[in-house]
């Protein structure tokens, strides 16, 4: 053909791709993105009530602080009103008028502990149905991308993932029931905490600014605690579902590497509280304030995680397992032997087609209890 050489096709080696609509499925109803929403117009809000407070001569950056805590109070209240629990508002402004008359500073705390809370909750579910299958969509892919970007990188490490591990067969427990509130869950998210703390700590040593109050309670440590507890209770839900990666060997399970990245820097920031109090003359003062802090964040765990478990978590979870046939229609086969390059599948018997291990499904029919 005109003296040039005919060429054989090229045959181009199949890549494996995936499907990005994935990280469409969302958790998120209506009223969750007005929460969300309202959530933020009162935080940007409150954070400039409090930049404007903290330039007067009447408060401080800490005494400040309470502001902080309206987007939760504001929250809280309307959970109460919306579902129509008047005579538990009515007891918590009869509980606040007491304790005004005998000690006023343990108002803010009646409030913080039973509205702020359950504000707290009530963020706490938004988050995590905003979340949860963006950063499951995200490590089903993590380890087989040509390129991982920033968000893939904080995903591994924040969850502790391997570099080696084929993060595809991701696996959640289908059949779910919860009859007492979880304390391992508690137990970890009061150590999380704590570890916040500590950095918290760190900075307050150092700040030769900062004064300590002995009288009453440091209403600003309350706010600060909320924030923390928002933080760090989302995460629980991976460990709610169980939400894991199968292996020939063990399950990941993404919780636990969450909790073994947060143990790692536990010991750490405790050695250098340590050192602060022996380097430092802090006084007695400053034992009263890690002492509350510590009380505090245990208090207020309890009474966020018991708002959370029995008012939240069991919708929430439902609309997870509801959308996990959407987003995992089949699982993916883990028998796969990479020393071999064989997969366990028989393969061998004559009739069974040969098939590429990176399409090896095992298809689950399985319907969930309701």
């Amino acid at each position: 053909m005109d003296g040039e050489e005919m060429k054989a096709p090229v045959k181009q080696e199949k890549k494996v791709t995936f499907d990005n609509d994935i990280k469409r499925i969302s958790l998120l109803r209506k009223n969750d993105k007005t929460i969300g929403i309202l959530f933020l117009v009162l935080l940007a809000a409150s954070f400039a009530a409090f930049l404007l407070l903290a330039l007067t001569d009447e408060f401080t950056i800490y005494t400040s602080l309470p502001v902080m805590a309206v987007p939760f109070f504001v929250i809280g209240a309307i959970f109460y009103i919306v579902n129509r629990r008047f005579i538990a508002l009515g007891v918590i402004a009869v509980l606040s008028l007491i304790a005004y008359l005998i000690m006023p500073d343990s108002v803010l705390f009646i409030l913080y502990l039973l509205v702020c809370a359950e504000g707290v909750a009530m963020v706490i579910e938004v988050f995590q149905r905003l979340i949860f299958y963006e950063i499951l969509s995200r490590i089903e892919q993590i380890n087989v991308k040509e390129k991982t970007d920033i968000v893939d990188k904080l995903i591994m490490f924040f969850f502790n993932i391997p570099v080696d591990l084929d993060t595809r067969n991701l696996k959640i427990e289908a059949d779910l029931s919860r009859n007492k509130l979880p304390i391992e869950d508690m137990v970890s998210c009061m150590i999380i905490s704590l570890l916040f703390c500590m950095f918290l700590w760190i900075y307050l040593f150092l700040n030769p600014m900062f004064s300590f109050e002995t009288e009453g309670v440091p209403i600003y440590t309350f706010t600060i605690i909320l924030y923390i507890s928002a933080l760090v209770m989302p995460w629980t839900v991976f460990s709610t579902v169980n939400a894991r990666i199968e292996t020939d060997y063990r399950s990941f399970k993404l919780y636990d590497g969450f909790m073994s990245t947060f143990k790692r820097m536990f010991l750490p920031a405790f050695a250098a509280v340590l050192f602060l109090i022996f380097a430092l003359y802090t006084g007695p003062e400053n034992l009263y304030y890690i002492l509350m802090s510590m009380a505090m964040i245990i208090v207020m765990t309890i009474f966020t995680s018991a708002m959370y478990f029995t008012s939240n978590e069991l919708s929430m979870v439902n609309d997870i397992l509801d959308k996990w046939g959407e987003f995992h229609p089949t699982e993916i086969y883990s028998g796969f032997d990479s020393v071999r390059r064989k997969s366990s599948l028989k393969d061998d018997i004559p009739g069974t087609p040969r098939r590429n291990p990176s399409e090896c499904f095992s298809v689950d029919l399985k319907s969930r209890a309701r």
